[in-house]
C-alpha cells in the first residue's frame, strides 16, 4: 500500500537530475560508483550521496563483490512501481541527457574499475 510518507520520499527522490541519471543507467545494467561518476562527470562523493538516497527510499540495492560495490534497481521497487518506471522510460528515451548517459555506458563497454 502506498502511504502519503511513501509517496513524498519517491516524489523527493525524483526531484535531482543526478538521481534521474543514475536510475536511467541503473535501468541498463549494475554499476558500481567510480563508472557512475566517469558517467555522470561528477565526483565519486556525489554520486555516493545520491545512492545513499536512493538506498534509503528501496529504491537501489548493493551487493560486494571483493573492494567493489556494485548497485543495481531494487527489483520489489520497480516491481511495486511498474507504472512509475514505464512513465521514466518513456522521458529517458525522449530527453538527449539520458539518451547521452546510454550512449556513454554502451561505449565504455565492460570496462573494469580502477584499482
Amino acid at each position: 500500500m502506498i502511504t502519503q510518507v511513501k509517496v513524498s520520499t519517491i516524489f523527493k527522490m525524483l526531484s535531482d537530475t543526478n538521481r534521474l541519471r543514475i536510475i536511467n543507467l541503473l535501468m541498463q545494467k549494475e554499476l558500481c560508483v567510480c563508472h557512475m561518476a566517469e558517467l555522470l562527470g561528477i565526483t565519486q562523493t556525489n554520486v555516493s550521496h545520491h545512492l545513499a538516497k536512493l538506498h534509503a527510499a528501496g529504491v537501489v540495492h548493493y551487493r560486494k563483490d571483493g573492494q567493489w560495490i556494485y548497485y543495481s534497481l531494487s527489483e520489489d521497487f520497480v516491481k511495486d512501481n511498474h507504472q512509475l518506471f514505464e512513465y521514466l522510460t518513456q522521458v529517458f528515451s525522449l530527453e538527449s541527457i539520458y539518451k547521452d548517459d546510454i550512449k556513454t555506458l554502451h561505449a565504455m563497454g565492460d570496462s573494469h574499475c580502477r584499482a
